[in-house]
C-alpha cells in the first residue's frame, strides 16, 4: 500500500461487496416492508428483474424475505453492464446459497444460469451482461429493481426502456438514489471541504441531458408519475458510516477508499480545484480513515411505485 495506506488498486466489485453492510443499515425498512407485501400478494411464482444488479446483494436480501411469506418460486433475470460484476454474482451467489442449504446448480456460458432447490424457495437466476436499454427478459416480470442506477442518467429513458419488461401493473423498487448531502467529520479546511462536496455534486448534474444525479431521489417522484406509475412508499435511506471501537464494520474501510477514490477521480483537474489542493484534501481523509476517525453520511431516497 502507498504511504496513505489507501488501496494500490481500486476494484468495483470488491466495493460493492464492501459496501453491503452500508445498505443494509441504510434501506428504509419502512419501503422495503410494502414492497415485500405487494411482491407476496402477487405470489406465489414471482418473476423480478434487476438492472445494475452488481454483485447480487439484493437476491441475497429478497431470497431471505420471502421464505417465510407465502412464495414458492422466484424467477429472477440479474443485470449488470460490467462483465467482472456478473462473474462476481454467480460466484457469490453459488456459495451464499450452498451455506443457506440449497443444492445450486450453475451452467456457464454467455449468459450463466443457476437453479436452487431443496430450500424454502425455488430460485432461478439468469445473468445478463448488457445496458438496461438492452435488456430482453423472458417475458414481463412482476418487479423491476433498480438500486443506485439512475443516479448518472437520463432517468425518463432509462424508464421507458425498461417499461416493456413489466407486467401492467408491476412494481418499481428504487431504493438509494442520492438526494443532496455528501458529508464527511470531522472538518478540515471548512471552505476547501464545502468546495469539494459543491464540485463533486455539479459533476453529477447535467439537467439538458436529463442527468439529476444531485437530487435523483426527489426527481424519481416525478419521473415514476410522468411514467405512468403510482408511488406506493417513499423514504430516506442514508448511508452513515461512523467506526466504532474496534474501527470500521467488516470492510467499510475499503468502502471509504473507493469513496474519496470516486470524488478523486472525478475531480482531478477541475479548473476550480487545484491539483494539489485536491490531493491535501484527500491525503487527510485517508489518514482518517486509517486511524478510525473519518465518518461519512450521504442522503438518499428509496422509492417504491406500481405501474397504473
Amino acid at each position: 500500500m502507498p504511504d496513505s495506506d489507501a488501496p494500490d488498486t481500486y476494484r468495483y466489485p470488491r466495493y460493492l461487496a464492501a459496501k453491503k453492510t452500508v445498505d443494509d443499515r441504510a434501506l428504509n425498512e419502512r419501503v422495503w416492508r410494502r414492497f415485500l407485501k405487494a411482491l407476496e400478494a402477487r405470489g406465489p411464482a414471482l418473476r423480478v428483474l434487476e438492472v445494475g444488479g452488481g454483485v447480487g446483494a439484493t437476491v441475497e436480501r429478497l431470497v431471505s424475505a420471502l421464505e417465510n411469506r407465502e412464495v414458492d418460486a422466484l424467477t429472477y433475470t440479474l443485470v449488470d453492464i460490467a462483465p467482472e460484476n456478473i462473474e462476481a454474482a454467480v460466484e457469490s451467489l453459488h456459495g451464499w446459497a450452498e451455506a443457506k442449504g440449497y443444492r445450486v446448480s450453475t451452467t456457464n456460458g454467455a449468459t450463466p444460469r443457476q437453479r436452487w432447490s431443496e430450500g424454502p424457495l425455488s430460485v432461478s437466476v439468469r445473468f445478463v451482461t448488457a445496458d438496461l436499454h438492452e435488456v430482453s427478459p423472458p417475458g414481463p416480470c412482476d418487479a423491476l429493481v433498480a438500486q443506485a442506477v439512475f443516479d448518472l442518467m437520463d432517468v425518463p429513458a432509462a424508464l421507458r426502456a425498461l417499461r416493456p419488461s413489466l407486467q401492467e401493473d408491476g412494481l418499481w423498487y428504487v431504493p438509494i438514489h442520492f438526494d443532496g448531502v455528501t458529508a464527511f467529520e470531522p472538518p478540515t479546511n471548512p471552505s476547501l471541504d464545502a468546495a469539494v462536496e459543491r464540485l463533486y455534486h455539479q459533476s453529477m448534474t447535467d439537467e439538458e441531458g436529463g442527468r439529476h444525479g444531485v437530487h435523483s431521489g426527489r426527481r424519481l417522484l416525478t419521473h415514476l408519475r410522468d411514467a405512468g406509475a403510482e408511488v406506493l412508499a417513499a423514504g430516506g435511506s442514508d448511508w452513515v458510516v461512523v467506526p466504532g471501537s474496534d474501527g470500521y464494520v467488516g470492510d467499510e474501510a475499503y468502502f471509504l477508499h473507493h469513496i474519496l477514490h470516486f470524488i478523486e477521480d472525478e475531480l482531478s483537474g477541475h479548473p476550480d480545484l487545484a491539483d494539489a489542493r485536491l490531493a491535501d484534501w484527500v491525503q487527510t481523509r485517508r489518514v482518517q480513515i486509517e486511524a478510525g476517525e473519518l465518518v461519512y453520511l450521504t442522503h438518499q431516497l428509496d422509492v417504491l411505485a406500481r405501474m397504473s
